[in-house]
């Protein structure tokens, strides 16, 4: 082996390190988005709805705020 297939060598396998530190953090948070996509079925969809007609997540008065 001489110098140049050394320098090849340590370069490529410094690469393929450096894709796997940047890429596998991509890879696991698409992984969590993918399993928080799964969650939101039309069952569910249609509970949360039922439970809140109006789209807020509590009970408000209808009555908009005044200015002071």
């Amino acid at each position: 082996m001489d110098y140049y297939t050394l320098v090849i060598l340590g370069a490529l396998i410094g690469f393929l390190a450096l894709a796997a530190l940047l890429l596998v953090p991509v890879y696991r948070f698409l992984q969590r988005e993918d399993e928080a996509a799964r969650r939101f079925t039309a069952e569910y969809l249609r509970r949360q709805q039922a439970a809140h007609p109006n789209g807020t997540d509590h009970e408000e008065t209808p009555e908009p705020p005044t200015r002071p």
